[in-house]
């Protein structure tokens, strides 16, 4: 997903990103719901682009979602990218 944008950076501050817009549909309801992501990330000697966390969340709200699974599987595709010490991801949608 994130094609060779993962630097090697010793910072060791928490990196946020706020109100990225999303889009999915309910794969149980098949309505659409759509709002803000918000994620937080605390780097472990790697970080990427911040646009690049605007990316995983598109990539994975273009699929029939649950609310649920999409917030786990991008805090799941940041934490194996990065290996970061801790993430969080927030989505307020309806």
């Amino acid at each position: 997903i994130l094609n060779d944008a993962i630097f090697n950076e010793n910072h060791n501050e928490v990196v946020v990103v706020k109100d990225i817009d999303l889009f999915s549909l309910c794969e149980h309801h098949l309505v659409p719901f759509f709002g803000k992501a918000h994620i937080a990330y605390l780097p472990n000697k790697k970080v990427v682009g911040l646009s690049k966390l605007a990316r995983i969340v598109e990539i994975f709200s273009r699929r029939l979602q649950v609310q649920e699974r999409l917030t786990k599987q991008i805090a799941t595709a940041i934490s194996e990218a990065l290996e970061p010490a801790g993430v969080a991801v927030v989505i307020e949608a309806a």
